[in-house]
């Protein structure tokens, strides 16, 4: 029964406890990191200082405000209309493992804390988050995983901090991962690095494929941007490496049975 009880508490403290006492990488002094929202209005900048940490926001280059950051630093998120911004909660930063996402206002307030959960009620587990995207109008968010065999998605409730839907897709290694306005479609690509094999995919507001393309020898780091949104919602687009271009795609009819 000891045996047994004690096997209990390490499996709850590993995924909660874990979480917290998650050892921070280093960080040098006067360094900082900037992120910008897709259409490039909106941008966060993090700087490290000796003991404390400070983080602005600009739009259109113009500083908004600029205060101390109190929580976990990491990738930031920023919603094309500047209202939402979301941060990585606690965890093993030097190699991309967190607790959950922290979500704020265009103020820099927090709105809520989306702490991921663990295997047992109550608990919480640390995942390894490739990226996080807010949607244009920050009603989701979006955050994309490596995998042994295929990578997982899963969209948030930017508001609730409740999970929409959760998806393994494509190839073991996550490239990037956009959410439309709204939470309505999800565009996906992933990769297997071996080989430089890409598979992109368009998921609805159900997480329900509903487009795919595969394409060879397409992978580069030097490619910054993969998949984008056209900002009439009509359509989107994927980059072929080969032609340098992007390629334009509609999105499909999909009739309801």
């Amino acid at each position: 029964m000891k045996l047994i009880f004690f096997t209990v508490f390490m499996i709850m403290f590993s995924t909660s406890a874990l979480a917290r006492m998650a050892e921070r990488m280093p960080d040098q002094p006067g360094s900082v990191d900037t992120y910008c929202s897709d259409n490039g209005k909106y941008e966060v900048s993090i700087t490290y200082g000796k003991h404390l940490l400070s983080w602005s926001f600009k739009e259109n280059g113009k500083v908004l405000w600029s205060e101390p950051l109190m929580n976990e630093p990491g990738a930031a998120a920023i919603s094309d209309n500047g209202e939402a911004i979301t941060l990585p909660l606690w965890g093993w930063r030097d190699e991309g493992g967190s607790s959950g996402v922290a979500v704020y206002n265009r103020k820099g307030e927090l709105v809520k804390e989306v702490h991921f959960k663990g295997e047992l009620p109550g608990t919480e587990s640390l995942r390894w988050v490739h990226e996080t995207r807010l949607s244009p109008d920050g009603k989701y968010f979006i955050i994309g995983e490596n995998g042994k065999e295929s990578s997982s998605v899963t969209l948030f409730n930017a508001t609730t901090g409740e999970i929409v839907w959760e998806k393994k897709v494509g190839l073991p290694e996550m490239v990037q991962v956009k959410v439309s306005k709204e939470g309505k479609y999800a565009l996906v690509t992933t990769n297997e690095y071996k080989d430089r094999r890409m598979e992109f995919l368009l998921l609805d507001s159900s997480g329900i494929e509903i487009w795919r393309k595969k394409m060879t020898h397409n992978f580069s780091y030097d490619v910054k941007h993969y998949i984008k949104f056209n900002d009439d919602g009509s359509g989107f687009e994927i980059y072929d490496l080969k032609s340098g271009k992007y390629i334009s795609e509609k999105i499909p009819t999909v009739k309801v049975h």
